[in-house]
């Protein structure tokens, strides 16, 4: 399974030059969610503070100063990384923002190669899949907002606009939206017949076999369940023993 490490981070306004002071990780690691990374971290000289972003999150304006320094704080978050020898995926809601803000915090540090060396690019979206999911559906939350969506799985009431209450709901929601698609997917899979997902599974995108009978399972495949089970049942009854993963 995929490697995912869940992010979020608060700020001290939406503008170019806000500054991020508060981040959380949490890995989401084979279904099983592990130990997380948190700090507070002083925002640079030349940052804009506004108002409203502290009446959002809570955080005392006055105590910015007495933060951590970000490039420590960097160091620490890297070296926390390092130690699940693994590449992530970043995860999030709305991860766009809290990845293009980790972006320029780690440039600001000089910090550049330690940030994309360290994840993929398949960012994995709440906000996106959510929408995907609901699309076209009646019974559905009344917006996206990760709060509107924890009203809706009545998930458990974590701290929101604090980076590591909100990535724990983002968890949860990731999770229940998880369940709605393997749900529709099967209920899509249920109105196909044999031969249509022969067709349609046993193509070269997911499976190859060559002339000495041996089978490569793709990628593609993997991340499909439809497709993966589909296709190992088909080679279990034809009794293919030598199976190997492109």
């Amino acid at each position: 399974m995929a490697s995912y490490l869940f992010i979020d981070v608060e700020t001290t306004g939406l503008g170019s030059n806000a500054a991020v002071i508060e981040l959380a990780a949490i890995p989401y690691m084979d279904g099983e969610v592990k130990p997380h990374f948190h700090s507070m971290i002083r925002p640079h000289e030349k940052a804009t503070l506004d108002p409203k972003a502290f009446e959002v999150t809570k955080i005392d304006v006055n105590e910015i100063w007495s933060y951590p320094e970000a490039k420590d704080v960097l160091n620490e978050f890297i070296k926390w990384i390092d130690s699940h020898e693994t590449i992530f995926n970043l995860a999030g809601h709305n991860v766009g923002f809290d990845r293009n803000h980790l972006f320029k915090l780690f440039c600001r540090n000089a910090e550049y190669g330690s940030f994309i060396t360290r994840f993929n690019h398949n960012d994995i979206d709440t906000l996106r899949i959510s929408r995907e999911v609901f699309k076209g559906k009646r019974n559905k939350p009344v917006d996206f907002k990760l709060e509107s969506l924890c009203r809706y799985f009545e998930t458990e009431t974590r701290v929101h606009h604090r980076a590591l209450g909100d990535i724990q709901s983002t968890i949860d929601v990731f999770k229940e939206l998880e369940k709605l698609k393997t749900k529709q997917i099967t209920k899509s899979e249920e109105k196909l017949t044999y031969h249509q997902k022969m067709v349609k599974y046993m193509d070269m995108r997911y499976v190859q076999i060559n002339p000495e009978g041996d089978v490569f399972i793709t990628k593609e495949a993997l991340s499909n369940q439809s497709a993966i089970k589909f296709i190992l049942n088909f080679l279990w009854e034809k009794h293919c023993a030598d199976i190997s993963y492109l």
